[in-house]
């Protein structure tokens, strides 16, 4: 498997309604490998291919960021989140602050060691870029409103099997996505639609889901994988090198019984590991899908990664793998009730 395709997806900028970086990227990936390749209003990319049935495969471009909300007489930048996102993980991490030129700053907060150690709270992070009054700032192109990502590279690990990156949640998803699409027959008319604002309340799979209004969908994902110390076995989420995250259940999605036993047999049968995901506090696109029109079925296929929404994630290529084998199944022989 080539992973070049998830390298220049992860190192990509698309905060929420921003996501032009990551829909070029697979415009060009997809042109003249599909029967339609389209956009809508809201930014919403679909990239159509075969007949049949509307089968729906859904993988949002957008990722966690910040966004700048004042500039003060030092021309430090004060912030706002752009999804959700931990003020814990965020100290002392480098940034691109996109104004006339990308430039790079650090993620500060009062030092350690001159105030009691504390988790400091969003409002109390600034990013520093350098500048030296709000005037120099205001000339390189910042002002409220101006785009903030994380600079972390892409690294593929061979030693542990293992990929590390920004913005896995869900460039995980558009890589299946894609490179599912670009490799199948499929057995009905599939609708890969690569969503914008998943990060601020799922709001690109609803634009899309009444576009389509697909007969079946599929969400893909990449998800918490909560495998790590201080977390109880009970309470794991999902973990690495397990398999694919088959979603049970969410707190806007109970996936219909019969396509979760048809999901359950598709990956038995290809012999691949699973694991079943049920996230009682978070939710996905799957849920406007089912809810449009006169209520679609949605399956939910995640990648598990850890420390998602933060500045970088790493996933197992094992699981990245497992995940393409069910995607490319399920595409070439959508389920049916």
């Amino acid at each position: 498997m080539d992973l070049k395709l998830l390298e220049r997806l992860s190192l990509a900028s698309a905060p929420p309604g921003f996501e032009d970086e990551v829909r070029e990227i697979l415009k060009e990936e997809l042109e003249g490998r599909v029967d339609e390749l389209q956009e809508d209003g809201f930014g919403n990319l679909y990239a159509v291919k075969g007949s049949g049935r509307k089968v729906m495969f859904a993988a949002h471009m957008d990722e966690v960021a910040m966004m700048v909300r004042h500039i003060d007489e030092r021309g430090f930048l004060r912030v706002v989140a752009l999804g959700g996102l931990s003020p814990s993980q965020l100290v002392a991490q480098r940034v691109v602050v996109h104004g006339k030129v990308k430039l790079r700053g650090i993620v500060g907060t009062l030092p350690a060691h001159m105030g009691e150690e504390k988790i400091p709270k969003m409002d109390e992070l600034y990013v520093d870029v350098g500048a030296s009054s709000r005037e120099e700032a205001r000339s390189l192109g910042i002002r409220p409103g101006t785009l903030i990502t994380f600079d972390s590279p892409f690294i593929y690990q061979p030693e542990t099997g293992s990929v590390i990156g920004k913005a896995l949640d869900d460039r995980l998803g558009c890589f299946l996505l894609a490179e599912a699409l670009k490799s199948v027959e499929p057995g009905e008319k599939i609708y890969a639609v690569f969503t914008c604002e998943e990060e601020r309340g799922l709001r690109g799979a609803q634009v899309a889901a009444n576009k389509v209004r697909p007969d079946l969908a599929f969400v893909l994902e990449g998800t918490i994988a909560s495998d790590v110390p201080e977390v109880q076995e009970y309470n794991y989420i999902t973990q690495l090198g397990k398999g694919p995250a088959i979603r049970v259940m969410d707190r806007g999605l109970i996936v219909k019984g019969w396509l979760l036993e048809s999901i359950i047999a598709r990956a038995e049968g290809l012999g691949i590991p699973y694991q079943l995901q049920l996230s009682p506090v978070s939710s996905t696109d799957a849920a406007p899908i089912s809810l449009s029109g006169d209520g679609v079925a949605v399956g939910v296929i995640s990648v598990p990664a850890r420390y998602i929404h933060s500045p970088q994630a790493l996933a197992k290529v094992s699981d990245i793998e497992n995940s393409l084998k069910l995607v490319k199944s399920l595409m070439e022989d959508p389920p049916r009730k």
